[in-house]
């Protein structure tokens, strides 16, 4: 089964199915892409977030991410290098925490 999270920063949207990413400026800019990576896999489910914090994604990484990307927006020739890795490990919890919600909605489901 394939899980194809969305989830919408600013005017971005990303889809995760395990390992594969993608980006897009719409949300199926983002599923289409995806799709390419993962041909033939059938059974999609499509999560939107609501950005609220949780067991998976806490207030405080949230509150970082934040800081992070509007200081990258902002002037990213001032942003180290140290600040770009912490942006891009949050980034990938931010996508696991989606993807481990879903699964906590598929299973919810399935029972």
């Amino acid at each position: 089964m394939k899980t194809v999270v969305v989830n919408q920063n600013g005017k971005t949207f990303s889809a995760v199915s395990g390992k594969n990413k993608s980006f897009g400026k719409t949300v199926g800019e983002a599923i289409d892409a995806l799709e390419k990576q993962t041909p033939g896999e059938p059974n999609s489910v499509i999560y939107i977030q609501d950005f609220q914090p949780d067991e998976f994604f806490t207030a405080e990484q949230q509150r970082r991410l934040s800081e992070l990307m509007q200081k990258f927006k902002d002037n990213d020739s001032d942003f180290s290098a140290e600040e770009k890795k912490e942006l891009e490990k949050l980034i990938d919890e931010e996508l696991e925490g989606s993807a481990k919600r879903v699964a906590k909605i598929a299973e919810k489901l399935g029972k």
